[in-house]
């Protein structure tokens, strides 16, 4: 019989195999299914799982499933927490209810006292045993109060009334008292009358700091008195229309760059007091309500006046006090239709008629600049004849042009501004010597310069006239800008000889001095021939305000008239306006307007009393 270790290897088994047992003795076989049947069956449960014995008696083993807030993850029991949601809901949270806690990685439990044992109160804040956040009404401490927390948080107030609480230290604990307490219930109404103000008398000042300390009233005037040198004036420019107002012009200075007019709402209260100078080309005016010191009703240029209120009697004024020589009402106006034209490349020339109103003989001044730039150059001043020419500028340039009268009664203000480009330039070379010169006296004070006309490119595009007392040595006076080949000199001296000069000027240079040439006065004046009204009279003038613009053709051109105004048709005037030359043998005057009302006659003639003639119509003044 083989051994176990003989018998060849099954490479499976199944329930139905059998195998050897001994059975009372006997030698049996029985199938593999018989022999395990009551041995533990094959473990089948899910993983995981967990295995365990639930039963009564003997058995196998049985599945055990794990609670709620537990879950197996691989080999480990884990707590997922989902058990809390299961607990009871406490009503109350009492100082004898205990928390779950964590601690070292250890459960603990935690007692809701020891819980509270982890705040404290801030300033002016308690907290109770049983949890309950109160607010204290004081704070006492070993030292000051800390207030500061709390208050940085509070709205701010504006204003305090007397029932408001302030919070005070008293005796080392906090207290509060009422605003009204506090002061005491004193205001400076209650305050008791002091006796008349003293050198010693004091008062509270903030010195470096906040920090309120006292002075003395002597001590501040000591202060003013030191300051009294260093003060200034304030002042104030005035370029619109301006309304005195107390609070806005009381001792300054209103320096007013345009023409304006000045003006009060109501009467200025008393002690008021400003000074308005007139730093304008025209005239200030003051509005109705004022009471001046002149008969006027403005201010001329760079003259000054004093404005005051005052009250007298119950009355309230507001005085101006004007100067003595302040005429304005007979100073000229603007220029009329100004014209200028490009007449080359260096010159400009410039045009414009008389101002409409103003008295006396009138001079010119004719300024200009670069445009875009702020400062004028005068191309002429004192310019007797109502055009010029400008010379000695750059070539395709923009240049502005102004022109302001003058006359013995002021200066007016000026004309509007043009603008005119100088043509391009194609000259190469300074003009040649002038030619031809020639001179005549035309009047006692006249002289008519007569010269040869220049041709070519380089030829000159304006002329300059030198003139002097003959046996000088130098040229006295001369006559820019002048674009024709004669001119007339006028404002001479009578019986006087006088050297002249003429050179050229192109947008290259200027020329070679002419020949001299000379001619004197005559000692009388040349005598009228005829005279033909241009611009008479029309009217309605009023009284003794302004003036009255007239002219006249003279032949000779050059012989000097003279107007004046008559009440009536057959006798002269009693007083005469010498006439300016206009143009050519255009003369013109500004009559003063009569003073007394009525009507009213231009009369014209000679200096001489030559051609006296009168101007049928007449004209009104009222």
């Amino acid at each position: 019989m083989p051994t176990i270790s003989q018998l060849p290897i099954a490479t499976s088994v199944s329930p139905s195999d059998t195998v050897p047992v001994s059975q009372g003795g006997t030698l049996r076989s029985t199938s593999i299914g018989n022999f395990l049947e009551s041995t533990q069956p094959t473990i089948t449960i899910a993983s995981p799982s967990l295995l365990g014995r639930t039963s009564l008696g003997a058995g196998g083993p049985e599945q055990v499933d794990v609670g709620v807030g537990l879950s197996i993850e691989g080999t480990t029991i884990c707590a997922t927490g989902l058990d809390h949601a299961a607990f009871p809901v406490l009503p109350d949270l009492d100082p004898n209810t205990n928390l779950v806690a964590c601690s070292s990685n250890s459960p603990a439990l935690l007692p809701v006292t020891q819980l509270r044992n982890l705040f404290s109160g801030g300033s002016n804040i308690s907290i109770s045993t049983s949890g309950v956040i109160s607010a204290s009404s004081a704070v006492e401490s070993s030292g000051a109060l800390d207030f500061g927390s709390a208050i940085g948080t509070l709205q701010v107030t504006a204003k305090l009334s007397a029932s408001d609480l302030v919070p005070v230290s008293q005796s080392g604990s906090g207290r509060a008292i009422s605003y009204a307490d506090l002061l005491d219930g004193l205001t400076i109404s209650q305050a008791q009358p002091a006796a008349p103000a003293m050198d010693t008398d004091t008062l509270w000042v903030a010195q470096g700091s906040d920090l309120m300390e006292r002075q003395t009233f002597s001590a501040v005037w000591s202060w003013i008195m030191g300051k009294m040198p260093e003060y200034t004036v304030p002042s104030i420019e005035v370029a619109a229309n301006v309304t005195l107002q107390a609070a806005q012009h009381n001792g300054h200075i209103l320096v007013c760059s345009q023409p304006v007019t000045v003006l009060i709402e109501s009467s200025l209260p008393a002690g008021f007091n400003c000074t308005i100078v007139n730093a304008s080309s025209g005239k200030v005016t003051f509005g109705s309500g004022f009471i001046l010191s002149a008969a006027t009703d403005g201010l001329a240029s760079w003259q000054a006046a004093t404005v005051s209120g005052l009250v007298y009697s119950g009355t309230a004024v507001a005085f101006v006090s004007l100067p003595a020589s302040s005429a304005v009402s007979n100073a000229p106006g603007a220029v009329t239709n100004l014209t200028a034209v490009a007449t080359s490349a260096s010159a400009i020339t410039v045009s414009w008629q008389a101002p409409l109103t103003g008295v006396g003989s009138l001079t010119y001044s004719v300024q200009y600049r670069l445009t875009g730039s702020s400062t004028w150059i005068i191309a002429t001043s004192a310019q007797t004849t109502m055009s010029c020419q400008v010379g000695g500028l750059s070539s395709s340039t923009n240049y502005d042009i102004v022109v302001q009268a003058d006359s013995a009664s002021g200066v007016g203000p000026y004309s509007n501004i043009i603008n005119v480009v100088t043509l391009a330039s194609a000259q190469t070379s300074a003009p040649g010597q002038i030619s031809g010169l020639s001179a005549s006296a035309t009047s006692s004070t006249s002289v008519q310069l007569t010269w040869s006309a220049q041709s070519g490119t380089n030829s000159a595009t304006s002329y300059t006239v030198q003139y002097r007392i003959s046996g000088g040595s130098t040229w006295t006076w001369s006559m820019a800008g002048i674009t024709t080949v004669t001119t007339t000199v006028t404002g001479l001296q009578s019986s006087t000889s006088y050297d002249f000069s003429v050179y050229g000027v192109n947008s290259v240079g200027t020329g070679i001095d002419s020949s001299v040439v000379t001619a004197a006065t005559p000692s009388t004046p040349i005598a009228v021939s005829s005279i033909t009204w241009n611009v008479p009279p029309s009217g309605p003038y009023s009284i003794g305000t302004g003036a009255i613009g007239v002219n006249a053709h003279v032949a000779p051109a050059a012989a000097v008239i003279q107007f004046g105004a008559s009440q009536s048709p057959t006798l002269p005037p009693s007083a005469w306006t010498v006439a300016t030359n206009v143009n050519s043998d255009l003369w013109g005057a500004y009559v003063p307007t009569p003073t007394t009302s009525g009507t009213w006659y231009m009369w014209v003639e000679g200096t001489d009393g030559s051609a006296q003639s009168v101007y049928a119509t007449p004209f009104i003044v009222q």
